[in-house]
């Protein structure tokens, strides 16, 4: 350490190494990154969806207490080998008529759910097959939806025979 008024005189020293400006310029690209940030992006977006709209488990029942059918309307759903829709029964089982066209199904829900209303009935019970997609279920049930009336959903297990 040398004081600022003394003067050593000057040296011809080299030094082996050459010393580096303290200021680099230095550069960094951050488009493989900028990049790599978006695909991962998309890629939780992605999974997310497909997670979300994927197959709900919900938990069993323990206490239940049992729906009386006769101030019920009853309606069955039952799930196509095809996937596009759901077949509806107005009635508890394959009974009756089968209802397989969106706009038919509504309008029959609605049409028995009045006539429930009218001769007293208080609830609807919705009987659907365990693969039944979330999405059918909801308009069937936003079909059945009455003012003063309960909604209940029962899950159909189907024998491994039939």
């Amino acid at each position: 350490m040398q004081p600022s008024g003394w003067n050593l005189g000057s040296s011809s020293y080299t030094p082996l190494i050459a010393r580096r400006d303290l200021h680099d310029n230095a550069e960094f690209d951050i488009t493989a990154m900028i990049d790599l940030v978006f695909m991962m992006n998309i890629y939780f977006l992605v999974t997310f969806l497909t997670a979300a709209l994927g197959e709900v488990d919900l938990p069993s029942a323990r206490h239940v207490t049992p729906l009386d059918v006769e101030t019920a309307v009853v309606l069955t759903v039952m799930d196509q080998l095809n996937d596009e829709s759901v077949t509806v029964y107005l009635a508890d089982g394959e009974k009756g008529e089968p209802l397989n066209d969106a706009e038919q199904q509504e309008r029959g829900i609605r049409e028995a759910v009045a006539q429930g209303v009218c001769g007293g009935k208080t609830a609807v019970l919705i009987k659907a097959e365990r693969n039944v997609c979330l999405r059918d279920l909801f308009r069937i049930l936003s079909a059945a939806t009455v003012e003063g009336v309960k909604l209940h959903v029962a899950v159909i297990e189907m024998d491994a025979s039939s």
